[in-house]
């Protein structure tokens, strides 16, 4: 399955960059993330819950690394997950252009398999749920990215 697609953060391009680097972000805005944590350089261990049809709740171990990271401009992803109820492994490129000063354009493309009970049972629904996910994530990430500008000027 292959997911590309824009989105455009209103902040800067560094502060989007930041914000796409921190776990600690990451694990709050990406949907069924129960935990996200470094596990070495631009690698990260976590878990997350999966709901897709009839399946509701399934939990994966999620391995991600990061790769070919040109700062603030681009970066990819392997990502491996594996649960109970089946795998997933894929890989996404992230774009980050500056639109203007006070606005971020993102360009996404991944490609995810899906093994097992899960793929089997909700072949038909992966997509919409992916896109479903991608979208509340990236709009969860802008609200996350408002709340740091919003801190930073409030700063002296």
């Amino acid at each position: 399955m292959t997911l590309e697609g824009t989105f455009t953060f209103n902040g800067p391009q560094i502060v989007v960059w930041e914000l796409l680097q921190d776990p600690a972000v990451l694990a709050r805005t990406l949907p069924g993330t129960e935990r996200l944590e470094a596990s070495g350089p631009d690698a990260y261990q976590g878990v997350m819950k999966v709901s897709v049809g009839p399946v509701s709740a399934a939990k994966f171990n999620v391995n991600i690394a990061l790769a070919d990271k040109v700062a603030p401009s681009r970066f990819a992803m392997q990502i491996d997950a594996k649960g109970a109820l089946g795998h997933t492994r894929g890989t996404a490129t992230i774009e980050l252009t500056a639109a203007d000063d006070v606005h971020t354009l993102m360009r996404y493309t991944s490609n995810v398999q899906v093994g097992g009970t899960i793929a089997a049972v909700g072949q038909r629904m992966l997509e919409s749920v992916s896109k479903a996910m991608m979208k509340q994530a990236l709009e969860s990430l802008n609200q996350e990215l408002q709340r740091r500008l919003a801190e930073r000027q409030d700063e002296p």
